[in-house]
């Protein structure tokens, strides 16, 4: 399958692939639409999911998947502020990189690999806490978008940006 003639301009352009556009494009509308989605519907879910682990628990009180998700469910509800920020911004800030990269701008690759250079941390914590081959894949996919974007050369990149940081002053 050939590319078309507006995508190898971008890719040739600014060393990005359609791939890693749609990839963080498809990524930033799920965790924007989540995020709203919570916002709006928080609520009904938490009952909804209230009245199916009651259901549950009445076919089988010792039920694996009710003892999982006890864990893990409520905690999302409870901290729904705070989940909200987080995925209406990250969902947000990957959209905005996303048309930055389309339009070829620089600021689309900071501001993605700048993201996922303050997320690696964060990822790589969790892995470690809870380790499991999603996280692995999720990492090595973010560390390769890092270094295809800069060329596979951050330091230079580094001193583009402080470069431009420096000359905006």
């Amino acid at each position: 399958m050939k590319p078309d003639k507006f995508e190898q301009t971008v890719e040739n352009a600014y060393h990005v692939s359609w791939y890693i556009i749609v990839y963080k494009l498809i990524a930033g509308i799920l965790e924007c639409g989540a995020g709203i989605g919570l916002a709006l519907f928080g609520k009904q879910l938490m009952s909804l999911y209230g009245a199916l682990i009651a259901g549950e628990l009445t076919e089988e009180p010792h039920d694996l998947l009710v003892t999982i998700s006890e864990r893990i469910v409520p905690n999302l509800f409870t901290h729904n502020t705070i989940l909200l920020i987080y995925l209406i911004l990250l969902g947000s800030v990957k959209i905005a990189g996303a048309i930055g990269l389309i339009y070829k701008q620089n600021w689309g690759v900071d501001l993605l690999v700048g993201l996922s250079i303050i997320l690696l941390p964060f990822q790589t914590v969790s892995f470690i806490t809870h380790p499991n081959l999603i996280d692995v894949i999720y990492i090595l996919i973010g560390v390769f978008i890092i270094f295809y974007l800069t060329e596979f050369n951050p330091k230079a990149w580094i001193s583009r940006l402080l470069l431009r940081i420096i000359i905006l002053k």
